[in-house]
């Protein structure tokens, strides 16, 4: 009697462990930098390892774009059906950081109908675009065409603020995961984060994307005793560089662009205000040495506005009239030499 009783006490014990693992059910939406190395199962295996648990349903396909996702009528079809806690999605490697007009019309609204479908149909379901990397080299097939192409970091600046423009637009998250690879990258040059083609990842840089991804799904930093195919040490530093992006100190997407005594050093602070009574927009930057170009875009990306401020002993202080703009959303972009900046501004 007692050796029975002590096995039902055992097996309530293993009852009561699974069922109280923190379990989610996630939809992986994207390409080859998703399924390169199973992405999605180094996240379980990251998740296991520290007794929480992901049930992974994965539409992946190589090249494909967000118009790909948004035409893929199975995808759609699944997505309606429910039942997801997340779904994890990005787009082909190039598109986001498209210059500003192509992303506005050939990427952004089949990100937005993405967005609303799944939150439509997935009760509480939360949506995470998950950040990518620039090429090594840049894409220097483009670079011609647009400069912002020819290295690996003003290329990540691109997806970087894109990404988070999505996200922000869209009240969704992101996992930041480009920003983890800069910082890497910024730390040991040398550390290998690129597969050989320079595009894709090496297993590293899946980890690392592993690592920062497990955090934004489950709001926590990791600490885990899986390393995949990796070194302990190769392991810990990734894991200690998500956990730096995902909970440190926020870091804009220009600043790692810069150098990494950037990331300790003064950053440039951004004041930017619509005076209404007056329509007219304020524009005040603190602690920035050169100067910076001022646009202002409508909703169809169209440029409606374009000056160049000079800091006068650092700082700018600067006003522009708005009064023939229609109302509406507008968004402004302020950049320089060592600043990157993106807020949306309603007209009403």
């Amino acid at each position: 009697m007692k050796q029975k009783t002590l096995f039902l006490i055992l097996l309530i014990g293993i009852s009561y462990n699974l069922f109280s693992q923190e379990r989610l059910k996630v939809l992986f939406v994207g390409n080859s930098y998703t399924y390169a190395n199973d992405l999605p199962d180094l996240i379980e295996r990251l998740s296991h390892s520290v007794g929480k648990s992901i049930e992974s349903t994965k539409f992946l396909s190589g090249g494909a774009q967000f118009a790909t996702h948004w035409n893929n009528n199975t995808l759609k079809e699944r997505i309606m059906e429910g039942g997801f806690d997340f779904m994890v999605i990005q787009g082909q490697s190039q598109e986001v950081a498209f210059p500003y007009n192509q992303f506005m019309n050939a990427v952004y609204p089949y990100a937005k109908k993405l967005d609303s479908l799944f939150k439509s149909h997935n009760h509480n379901g939360q949506v995470v675009f998950f950040m990518t990397w620039g090429y090594r080299y840049g894409d220097q097939s483009n670079c011609p065409n647009y400069p912002p192409f020819c290295n690996y970091w003003t290329m990540s600046e691109e997806l970087c603020n894109n990404y988070t423009l999505m996200a922000t637009d869209f009240n969704s998250s992101v996992a930041e995961v480009g920003k983890a690879w800069q910082y890497s990258m910024k730390k040991d040059s040398t550390f290998v984060l690129h597969s050989p083609d320079n595009s894709h990842p090496h297993i590293n840089g899946s980890y690392l994307a592993a690592c920062v991804i497990y955090s934004k799904l489950f709001n926590d930093s990791i600490n885990s005793s899986f390393h995949s195919t990796l070194s302990v040490p190769d392991a810990e530093r990734l894991q200690q560089i998500s956990n730096r992006i995902s909970f440190g100190e926020p870091i804009n997407c220009n600043m790692l662009n810069a150098s990494l005594n950037s990331i300790n050093q003064t950053e440039a602070k951004v004041d930017v205000s619509y005076v209404k009574q007056e329509e007219r927009v304020n524009i005040k930057i603190d602690n920035i040495s050169d100067n910076a170009e001022i646009l202002i875009y409508d909703i169809k990306g169209i440029i409606k506005k374009r000056i160049t401020a000079k800091p006068i002993l650092n700082n700018i202080n600067t006003s522009i009239d708005v009064k023939d703009f229609a109302l509406g959303v507008y968004l402004i972009r302020i950049s320089s030499s060592s600043l990157s900046y993106g807020s949306k501004m309603i007209f009403n």
